[in-house]
């Protein structure tokens, strides 16, 4: 076979898969309709699916269904490598747009975890390595719009965990007082800032990425970096926080979409 015949017999593969993961079962005729297909094609490509373990063949009147090896194909990808899918256009298209540097994390135990940014696009961006950075909860706006939206539950093991990792880290924090004030303000007014040093340029602001119809299940959060040379606090959320809440919901309800399309049909 040469390599083009090669691609799209691996394409029609994926195709006959995603095909039949719209139902239960599914006859010939129907995939036929959905992939466009040749029957001669979709029986071979299955005959290939059923000899790899993928596929099973129910009955002649009720077509074929997939096996569970099929989970196998999704092993590597995990829940949060399909928001950073979704946010990922989302976010370039922003930062085009209006310049600003825009991360995106995602909890990991005590921290948060920046798993995609888009640094290499933006004029402005802060720092050289930003991406894959461990950052603090306690002490960053993106970890304080996280931890705020988390279920109580969660919020606790998260501070109990930076406290057995980071000694009085919890007091230096102001306490578990301090940090449930600064709890209720973020939940009120539904974004994160921090304090800055008085000799760092940079400043920001954070959002959770809240599931639709969830209450405190936050997927991860955004932050967009800006100057306070170039704009205060208030400039910055009046011009700002409406587009990085609109893009939050668009990545939660990708999301959504994304389990319903991969979600098996009734038959």
């Amino acid at each position: 076979m040469t390599k083009s015949e090669t691609v799209q017999s691996a394409l029609r593969a994926l195709q006959v898969i995603e095909g039949l993961n719209r139902r239960n079962v599914t006859p010939l005729e129907v995939l036929h309709a959905h992939t466009g297909l040749p029957k001669t094609t979709l029986v071979r490509l299955l005959e290939t699916l059923i000899a790899a373990g993928y596929v099973v063949r129910v009955s002649r009147r009720e077509g074929y269904a997939l096996t569970e090896n099929v989970l196998k194909l999704s092993a590597g990808m995990r829940h949060r490598d399909v928001v950073v899918d979704i946010a990922r256009p989302l976010m370039e298209a922003f930062t085009r747009r209006h310049n600003w540097q825009v991360s995106l994390a995602t909890s990991e135990q005590d921290c948060m975890l920046v798993r995609f940014t888009t640094r290499h696009i933006s004029p402005f961006a802060r720092e050289e390595i930003f991406l894959n950075r461990r950052v603090h909860m306690l002490r960053s706006a993106i970890g304080r719009a996280y931890l705020a939206f988390c279920p109580p539950d969660e919020r606790e093991v998260i501070l109990n965990l930076v406290e057995a990792s980071e000694a009085g880290e919890i007091a230096g924090a102001g306490g578990r007082e301090q940090i449930a004030a600064v709890t209720r303000r973020v939940r009120r007014d539904g974004y994160a800032t921090i304090v800055w040093g008085p000799d760092d340029a940079t400043r920001s602001f954070a959002v959770p990425i809240l599931e639709p119809d969830v209450a405190d299940r936050p997927l991860g959060a955004l932050v967009m970096f800006y100057y306070r040379t170039v704009m205060t606090e208030a400039q910055a959320v009046d011009r700002y926080l409406g587009l990085i809440r609109g893009m939050a919901d668009e990545i939660a309800t990708g999301l959504q979409r994304r389990k319903m399309e991969a979600a098996p049909q009734p038959a």
